[in-house]
């Protein structure tokens, strides 16, 4: 290679990573042969994403959820190999869960550097240790350490950080954040990669909070069916199961692709097993301690009906502003000749933890609105107000649990016209008639009302238009003494409202009679004779 070429190569080097991997970096395959780093499906998939949040925010804070035998610590090293290499004055940093996997990835890291065909690509080591490789001539290290203490990976200044099996640290936040305060500089890259370790701990909670956008973080997740080898030659007589059809119209998988979803399903005795070490969503990834309140055929089934609202955005005192991130959906326009009910969900209102949530039903139980959003519960009862009103004064149903007082306070001080009003029989007093304002939910409630909605779910029958209901019923389980919650780390906010707004049908006033439009012409069916 002459000295023009080389110059060319170095340029499409420092620029593209799959190149570069395949040129100059060399791996064992799982055949044990010492190959070029070509990227596979899933590895392409994560540095597409990588790449363009680069592009976009001149940095990479990056969560990834990842199915087993994906590749994606191989792809980190030799991302941060190409950049330390290439990079004066700037340290990697790598921190593993044992001291086992340590060992492993800065072997690799070592073959990466022993195998580099050429010195233009090579820089020259000034000293080197088990964990630690020093590069002379651009005052660049790359670092390795075991998770043992909180404490781990400060002491310098790091560019690029990758944490391997972050969810399984002990001290897991306490670590990460002591690791985050290491990073700076332009163009600073922390990869913090995974499987995943049940519903539960740092890792969890930040997948969960990257995948509704409260974070800057992404959440890069590589499907199992993303992978091309992840096929098998299918049996004879093979034939489809409903469920097997219907994952094969959503995925659009091949006949290949459920055989070896059969195949690692027997192998490892279940289909939860299956779904946590070859998820097909980063849900489907974390295994909780309950079940679901419902059967996934059926949220699936419910999910399909979902459609895009006709406005999203900001609904105001004096209007309705749209703005693609806004609180407020809308599906359908209030009609003038239907009557609606609002089931309201209120929170504390701070900027972060559980959200206020107000669903508008139409008489039938179809869901034509969604407010969801932080907000005061002072102001709460002000928006539900308005909201109420532009919906034909809907019958409003709030749960005044806790703030829920509050809203429901503020509601009777603008003369809402039309409140949910609970009676109960207080014995105490003669079997009279106590009345108080709002739904109160309670451990003999919450089950009539919950399932009240897994019924209709079951029934087909349901009238949810929201994807973001459909996400939060996924998480919406079952724990072990029966009672039924969001998992750890999500919520039930959409959930709560949308259940209680259910409930409200049953008692909200009369509906307005509606004018039934004519859709056939009487047919005159005599015949002269």
């Amino acid at each position: 290679m002459n000295d023009q070429e080389l110059m060319e190569a170095a340029r499409v080097f420092k620029s593209d990573f799959p190149i570069y991997a395949k040129n100059i970096l060399s791996v064992v395959n799982k055949e044990g042969e010492q190959v070029p780093f070509k990227l596979n499906d899933g590895q392409k998939l994560v540095h597409r994403q990588l790449e363009r949040q680069l592009k976009e925010q001149g940095k990479i804070r990056a969560l990834i959820l990842k199915a087993r035998q994906v590749g994606i610590s191989t792809y980190v090293e030799g991302r941060f190999f190409w950049k330390i290499t290439q990079t004066r004055n700037a340290n990697a940093f790598v921190l593993s869960h044992l001291a086992e996997s340590t060992n492993s990835i800065f072997n690799m890291v070592r073959m990466f550097y022993d195998n580099v065909p050429h010195k233009a690509f090579k820089p020259n080591l000034s000293s080197q240790s088990a964990a630690t490789l020093v590069f002379d001539e651009i005052n660049s290290r790359y670092r390795v350490g075991t998770a043992r203490s909180t404490q781990t990976g400060r002491g310098q200044t790091n560019r690029f950080v990758h944490g391997s099996e972050v969810a399984f640290y002990p001290q897991g936040a306490d670590i990460v954040a002591g690791l985050l305060q290491t990073v700076g500089g332009s163009g600073s890259e922390v990869i913090l990669e995974s499987t995943a370790n049940g519903a539960g701990g740092w890792f969890y909670d930040q997948v969960m909070k990257s995948l509704r956008g409260e974070t800057d973080w992404i959440t890069c997740f590589v499907p199992w069916f993303a992978m091309a080898e992840y096929r098998a030659k299918v049996r004879p007589y093979f034939e489809r199961s409903r469920e097997e059809e219907q994952l094969a119209e959503k995925y659009n998988l091949s006949d290949e692709q459920l055989q070896f979803r059969r195949n690692k399903i027997d192998e490892l005795g279940g289909f939860d097993l299956f779904k946590q070490e070859y998820p097909s969503t980063p849900l489907e990834a974390f295994l909780t301690s309950g079940r679901c309140f419902v059967e996934d055929e059926v949220l699936g089934d419910a999910e399909k009906e979902c459609y895009t609202p006709d406005f999203v955005g900001e609904f105001l005192s004096d209007g309705m502003a749209e703005r693609s991130s806004g609180p407020y959906r809308e599906w359908y326009a209030p009609s003038q000749d239907e009557s609606y009910v609002i089931g309201v969900d209120v929170a504390e209102g701070l900027s972060y933890g559980d959200y206020s949530c107000a669903q508008v039903l139409d008489s039938r139980g179809n869901q034509v609105a969604c407010w969801h959003g932080h907000i005061d519960p002072y102001e709460w009862g002000n928006v539900v107000s308005n909201l109420g009103r532009r919906f034909n004064g809907a019958y409003v149903i709030v749960e005044r649990n806790n703030h829920g007082l509050t809203t429901l306070r503020r509601l009777q001080e603008l003369n809402y016209p039309s409140l949910f009003v609970e009676s109960s029989v207080d014995g105490a007093y003669g079997d009279k008639i106590t009345k108080r304002g709002g739904f109160l939910t309670t451990s003999k409630t919450k089950p009539l009302i919950i399932d009240n909605l897994a019924a209709l779910l079951r029934q087909r029958d349901s009238g949810i238009a929201d994807t973001n209901l459909i996400k939060e019923l996924r998480t919406y389980v079952i724990d072990e003494k029966g009672a039924t919650n969001a998992q750890s780390g999500c919520y039930d906010d959409r959930v709560m409202a949308f259940a209680v707004a259910l409930h409200g049908l049953a008692s909200m006033p009369r509906p307005r009679v509606h004018t039934a439009a004519r859709r056939f012409k009487t047919v005159d069916t005599t015949v002269g004779y």
